[in-house]
């Protein structure tokens, strides 16, 4: 086993003569669980798309890192977050998504709860002596609305999301005006076993596009291919092109791009030629070498046409597993004896397509959180 070296302040800082994270930083159950605590504790992290909780009395709920989470829309309208544990004996309250009644009733013993956390009833509870209903209601979580999307936080002291990613919401609606009116059209679910930064760093370089996503490929050119690097965010920026192989668009399209944002610290958001759909990958990590990934496409249309459909196909049977078949195997390569630790992270001067400064930013951003 390899021991777990202490990273430096200015880690990666200099992406010209940076190496990736040492292969613990993957592995070590132990690095995991102060990244729970430093990082997904401390973080605004995107959980959906406001279009799923759009409707009052409309629920989502979301595990990671050991906490399930209820993400509701009152009667009032007013979006809430709550830990999805009953206060009386730590029963999860809700499954999956849906829309509520006027109360959530706890399967366990029939306590009910309004939509605002408060308690309604707690049967029998008026003979028990010094029961204290206004300490019965249920915990939230910090939750809000930003470009479109919802994002929730355990850190009831943060800030607003936009002081975690100041100038993303701009420039998201740039790239899809109209990501307010999207729909869930898809999604596809994976337990990947990979750690969640393994997945980052896929999505932070096209210096794997070419020889892992040939369709993908086929649709963007490298050659007139940006990452900006923008503190807590980053932007992939690419010209594209109509292609058999992955997107077809109208070749009326003015301007026609991809445009890939990296959100911290573990949301993509990804805004596909023609600004009038969106994919998002969703991380939400279970343990040190696995992550639940949601997969998400939008679109503006509820009834789907041939076309869409037939990307929501090529998404789910060729792009996606390409990625996922990368992160499950370079998750098993970071603890072979044949690995030495660290590998170099590929950055040009020209900060090219094929360039890998975005991985330096990422790695330098997580060694701060792992600063005593």
């Amino acid at each position: 086993m390899n021991p777990i070296v202490r990273l430096a302040p200015d880690f990666c800082a200099d992406p010209t003569n940076a190496y990736t994270l040492p292969a613990p930083y993957y592995t070590d159950a132990g690095v995991f669980e102060r990244e729970k605590e430093r990082i997904f504790a401390n973080s605004w992290v995107c959980v959906g798309h406001r279009s799923e909780v759009a409707e009052n009395n409309a629920y989502i709920t979301r595990e990671f890192i050991g906490e399930s989470i209820i993400i509701v829309r009152g009667r009032d309208a007013e979006l809430r977050a709550f830990y999805n544990v009953c206060p009386h004996r730590g029963h999860q309250l809700l499954q999956g998504d849906g829309k509520a009644r006027n109360v959530i009733t706890c399967p366990y013993h029939a306590w009910t709860f309004k939509l605002d956390g408060e308690l309604a009833h707690a049967r029998n509870c008026d003979q028990v002596a010094d029961f204290d209903k206004a300490n019965s209601s249920l915990v939230q979580l910090r939750v809000e609305e930003y470009a479109g999307f919802i994002f929730v936080n355990m850190n009831q002291d943060a800030g607003p999301v936009a002081e975690q990613l100041p100038g993303l919401e701009a420039r998201l609606r740039q790239a899809c005006p109209v990501v307010d009116d999207l729909h869930l059209a898809a999604r596809f679910v994976s337990q990947t076993p990979a750690n969640w930064k393994s997945i980052v760093d896929n999505y932070l370089e096209c210096y794997h596009c070419a020889p892992a996503h040939p369709g993908f490929s086929d649709s963007v050119d490298v050659g007139q291919y940006s990452h900006s690097l923008h503190g807590n965010w980053s932007l992939q920026y690419g010209v594209a092109k109509p292609s058999e192989k992955s997107f077809k668009f109208d070749e009326s399209v003015k301007d026609p791009s991809f445009a890939g944002f990296w959100a911290w610290p573990c949301t993509m958001f990804n805004a596909p030629p023609g600004g009038n759909f969106m994919t998002v990958i969703y991380e939400f990590p279970v343990s040190a070498e696995v992550t639940l990934q949601h997969y998400d496409i939008y679109f503006l249309n509820q009834d789907l046409t041939a076309d869409q459909q037939s990307l929501i196909e090529w998404y789910r049977n060729v792009f996606r597993p390409e990625d996922l078949r990368l992160v499950e195997s370079v998750q098993k390569g970071l603890k072979s004896r044949g690995y030495r630790g660290q590998g170099r992270i590929m950055v040009d001067h020209q900060r090219s397509g094929l360039s890998e400064h975005g991985i330096a930013h990422f790695h330098h951003l997580v060694a701060q959180q792992h600063q005593d």
